[in-house]
């Protein structure tokens, strides 16, 4: 019976009509590597059903989309359908070499996934296409040199191997870029405001390589610049790329059309302002008779929409509209408010938080269920949350409730640091030597965020141990509590003062008040006893004379007094915010001894530019007797080393007793001013930190000593890390300056394994 051809591949709406039959049998004919049965799968025809013209153009595009033909005919002989294919070729090998600016491992599995790979049916046009989008990114990159080849084998079994070889050539500089039209400024400033520049002596330079999406942005800086100064009809009127005949360089014109000046005529709100529109006026910074800016009327804009999500309304939305005066070239500025309906927060959710209590961290939430949506609430919330010593990280998101426009869900994601550690180490400090560590330390106690400390430590000056108990919500108003008790031998104030020893033990109980959002009471008391040991022949004549009039062991009671305000960002590594604490200790009549020792801190964090910002680290200290009574000598304070003023021994500034060792003194100040610098290792800075530094201060025997002259200063450079093996890790190298005859420098200094 002979064989009648019903469609192929030339199969289109003008391909005759065909007499139906009903399909008792399907047969395939020029099948290599496939089976009937994948034919079959892809075919949407089955015995019992009717071939007619409709189902048969069916059948040839569900068998072209599969992608494993290159030719599809459908035939009949009698009763049977006939399917017979030309199979795509398979690709028995691929691989693509050169591309080293462009792609690499990332660019070979993004054309597994479309098909190019070993195993798959080749499809010419898909390789043709790879071809133009590789040379569209070379381009896009600088490289114009670029040449692409393709390879394609035919090997046997009806397979194929692909071989891409790219030859990526030099790059291509910009040799100049021009610009045209500009009259309200030079071509250097608005040069300025483009990252691609012409080629320059600066070694590595990789600003100079042209990039179509890096120049689209550039002309979006032009436009902005031009528009934040009262240029609202600025438009960039074309662009020319041009190519070097040699492919090495590029010219780049940018022709420009400035337009006029336009000054903001009146301001006023459309829409629902919700609340009061003088408040509102407080709020943008476009007032009338000013030079319009697009970036003043936006910021406006979004100070309004922060100021309603405040108060509720979680999707406001403000629109700055400028309406055009082209006769007077004025602008009216119309903010249009659309509040949406005042969201309420429906539940808050905590994920993430696989061993602290959700009440644990609900403690810290300013943000309320069932109460008005706050924006500043809920980031709030997650800054209290990221301040917390067992939570490294803290993610927010507000979900709006499916099927409701006025409730949404706060879910916050939290990443924790192990709570619990035990540490054996060693460390090394200017002012103690080497130390050998041991502590158990657990910051979030049975996940109730509780701390627990026991600590021992060996080292040059002294050995101690240590135990605290700190639980931050010992009441439900978020009072803190904290129990310590202690046992510390020393054997003298430094380690280049000894000539006495002394055995202390005492105990404390201090309580953390907070008066604001930001600002903590802190209020307690402590007893503590200490013995002094002296030795004839090595202790000095201060010491001895201390002695003498006061007795060598003292029970103190202490009344412990403070108060702090922190806005700091982070409690390590902090880059915003201030720290400002003023502690006062009083050692109250009826203890062996009466004095006080005050101290003032003060740390101010202030962003720069690029990612640089200035840390301020100011303390006064400040120790005196009263009733009749010194200050013990041990509690004399010092200046020099990395805390105070670097580049000069540890402890080495201030008086000295008779025999020249460092006695300290009554009144200390210092004042720490860092230029703080992204490392090339870390851009978020959490972990490492480089600064350029100027230190000043010293140590005077009593406050009204204090003269300017005598205050010792360095500048240089310096470099913190925190280390996963020896805690912070800090290293400076100072140039020491005003230094007197007698002074000991140390211009460089390492401390490490101490607390930050």
């Amino acid at each position: 019976m002979g064989l009648f051809a019903l469609l192929g591949l030339a199969f289109s709406a003008a391909a005759w009509a065909i007499e139906p039959f009903k399909i008792e049998q399907i047969r395939a004919e020029g099948l290599q590597r496939l089976e009937l049965g994948t034919v079959l799968s892809y075919l949407p025809l089955a015995v019992g059903d009717e071939l007619n013209d409709q189902t048969s153009r069916q059948a040839i595009r569900a068998l072209y989309a599969s992608g494993l033909f290159q030719d599809v005919e459908l035939l009949r002989d009698g009763d049977v359908l006939v399917v017979r294919v030309q199979e795509r070729p398979a690709i028995s090998s691929f691989s693509i070499d050169g591309n080293e600016k462009i792609g690499g491992d990332k660019l070979k599995e993004s054309l597994k996934e479309i098909g190019l790979a070993e195993g798959e049916p080749f499809k010419k046009a898909l390789l043709d296409q790879v071809e133009q989008e590789l040379r569209r990114q070379y381009y896009a990159n600088g490289f114009y040199d670029v040449e692409i080849a393709t390879d394609v084998k035919d090997e046997p079994g009806n397979r194929v191997s692909l071989k891409i070889k790219v030859t990526e050539g030099r790059v291509t500089h910009i040799k100049d870029i021009n610009i045209l039209g500009n009259k309200a400024f030079t071509k250097e400033e608005l040069l300025e405001q483009l990252k691609l520049e012409p080629t320059d002596w600066v070694p590595f330079q990789k600003s100079d390589r042209y990039s179509k999406q890096q120049l689209l942005g550039d002309l979006e800086s032009l436009t902005s610049y031009y528009q934040d100064r009262g240029y609202l009809k600025f438009s960039v009127s074309s662009v020319q790329v041009a190519l070097s005949p040699d492919k090495e360089d590029i010219y780049i014109t940018v022709n420009l059309e400035e337009g006029d000046v336009y000054r903001i005529k009146n301001r006023r709100f459309a829409g629902e302002t919700i609340v009061n529109e003088d408040f509102l006026y407080r709020l943008i910074s476009t007032p009338e008779g000013s030079v319009f800016s697009r970036k003043e009327a936006t910021e406006s804009a979004n100070r309004i929409e922060a100021a309603l999500a405040d108060i509720g309304y979680a999707f406001a939305e403000v629109q700055p509209i400028p309406e055009v005066d082209e006769a007077a070239k004025e602008v009216s500025l119309v903010y249009q408010v659309q509040p949406g309906r005042r969201a309420y927060v429906r539940r808050i959710s905590f994920a993430g938080n696989a061993s602290t209590n959700d009440e644990t961290l609900r403690r810290e939430m300013r943000q309320l269920e069932a109460s008005p949506f706050s924006k500043s609430a809920v980031e709030r919330s997650r800054v209290r949350l990221a301040r917390l010593p067992f939570i490294e990280e803290v993610e927010v998101e507000t979900k709006p409730v499916p099927g409701s426009d006025d409730l949404v869900d706060v879910a916050f994601t939290v990443k924790e640091r192990p709570p619990g550690s035990v540490q054996l180490g060693v460390g090394y400090s200017g002012a103690s030597g080497f130390l050998v560590t041991g502590s158990l330390t657990h910051t979030n106690f049975f996940g109730t965020g509780n701390r627990v400390e026991l600590s021992l430590d060996n080292n040059t000056l002294s050995r101690a141990v240590s135990f605290s108990w700190t639980d931050p919500y010992f009441t439900e108003d978020g009072i803190s509590q904290s129990v310590s008790a202690y046992y510390r031998q020393s054997e003298g104030l430094t380690r280049l003062a000894s000539g006495f020893r002394t055995n202390a033990y005492g105990a404390s109980l201090t309580y953390g008040i907070p008066l604001s959002e930001y600002t903590t009471l802190r209020a307690g008391g402590g007893i503590e006893d200490i013995a002094v040991s002296t030795f004839p022949g090595s202790s000095s004549d201060e010491l001895l004379e201390f002695v003498v009039a006061n007795g060598a062991r003292f029970l103190n009671y202490k009344l412990r007094s403070g108060i702090t305000r922190d806005t700091r960002n982070r409690t390590i590594f902090a880059d915003r915010g201030a720290l400002d604490q003023f502690n006062v200790d009083l050692v109250v009549p009826g203890s062996d001894l009466q004095y006080l020792t005050a101290t003032f801190r003060h740390q101010h964090y202030q962003p720069l530019f690029a990612k640089l910002f200035a840390e301020f680290n100011a303390n006064i200290g400040w120790v005196q007797g009263y009733g009749g009574d010194d200050p013990p000598p041990y509690e004399n304070l010092f200046a020099g080393g990395t805390r105070t003023v670097r580049g000069f021994r540890e402890g080495s500034l201030g008086p000295r007793d008779n025999f020249d060792n460092p006695f300290g003194g009554r009144f200390r100040t210092t004042l720490q001013n860092e230029i703080v610098i992204p490392t090339p290792m870390e851009s978020d800075g959490k972990s490492t930190r480089l600064s350029a530094f100027y230190d000043i201060g010293n140590t005077f025997a009593d406050a009204g000593d204090w003269t300017f002259s005598d205050l010792r200063q360095s500048y240089g450079i310096a470099f913190t890390w925190f280390t996963p093996f020896l805690g912070i890790l800090e290293l400076s190298y100072a140039f020491p300056l005003a230094e007197q005859p007698d002074d000991e420098t140390d211009r460089f200094q390492i401390t490490f394994g101490a607390p930050f």
